[in-house]
């Protein structure tokens, strides 16, 4: 008898065969497009990380001292003067910027980079320090800023994960396109920064004072140096930190407003 040319049926076998492929092809697509997405929002947050506000074009504007506290300069060169305060004089100040139709505020403590607090999240009593004056001479505002471990009672930590200069003119979060590292003899922490111009040079020096153990605090000197800043290891010693000792330093050596009045 010739073979039957009916088609063969399928077993329960081959039912259950076919299922699994087709479960498998459908998991393989959302894999594939659940990446794809992935990918895209990964993308799209580097851009979003990676592009920030621009500062303008302007030509430098004057930079000059309201008081001991306060300056007055064009920090993002849009042709329109902005106010920096530092109240405690320690480096935990803030710039507010004017616009034709706004005011923006934004804190040293916000300076820091996203990459920059990620990198200090594992670490407790970190803090933030920042100050502001034309470290390389060229007309415009620049910030030195520190983010560093607090001493775990007289004892200093050695964990400081930003020690920088960001060269004007900054953008209005703080940030710039050309950065230099500021080079430390250690990595202490960092109780309180100034900028001032005792030469009266145009180039502002960097004081810093820094944890050196057991309850005591040393000031140490920054001056530009290359493409950063270059702190002397030479050290004014003070037996604990409660302000800046002695004769008044900082700001008011850029020169005073000529009216001594703030903008705001």
């Amino acid at each position: 008898m010739p073979p039957s040319a009916d088609p063969k049926q399928p077993t329960l076998a081959d039912e259950l065969a076919s299922l699994r492929r087709q479960r498998a092809r459908r998991r393989r697509r959302r894999l594939t497009a659940t990446g794809a997405g992935l990918v895209v929002v990964a993308a799209g947050s580097w851009l979003l990380l990676a592009i920030g506000p621009e500062p303008g074009d302007h030509a430098p504007m004057a930079i000059c001292a309201v008081d001991s506290t306060s300056l007055r300069a064009d920090v993002d060169a849009d042709g329109q003067l902005d106010e920096i305060h530092d109240p405690d004089r320690n480096g935990t100040g803030s710039v507010v910027f004017h616009s034709d139709v706004l005011r923006t505020t934004v804190g040293v403590g916000e300076a820091r980079s996203f990459w920059q607090k990620l990198r200090g999240v594992p670490m407790r009593d970190m803090a933030t320090r920042g100050t502001f004056g034309d470290f390389d001479g060229d007309g415009y505002l620049d910030l030195a800023l520190f983010y560093s471990q607090e001493d775990e009672g007289d004892t200093p930590r050695q964990n400081m994960v930003v020690h920088e200069v960001r060269y004007g003119p900054l953008a209005r979060d703080l940030s710039s396109d050309r950065t230099g590292t500021i080079r430390m003899g250690g990595s202490t922490f960092v109780h309180a920064v100034r900028a001032t111009d005792t030469d009266h040079d145009g180039r502002a020096e960097l004081q810093i004072v820094q944890s050196g153990g057991d309850g005591t605090a040393s000031r140490h000197t920054g001056r530009q140096d290359g493409a950063g800043v270059s702190v002397s290891e030479e050290k004014i010693g003070w037996d604990g930190w409660s302000g800046w000792s002695g004769p008044e330093i900082g700001w008011l050596d850029f020169g005073a407003c000529a009216d001594r009045q703030g903008v705001s």
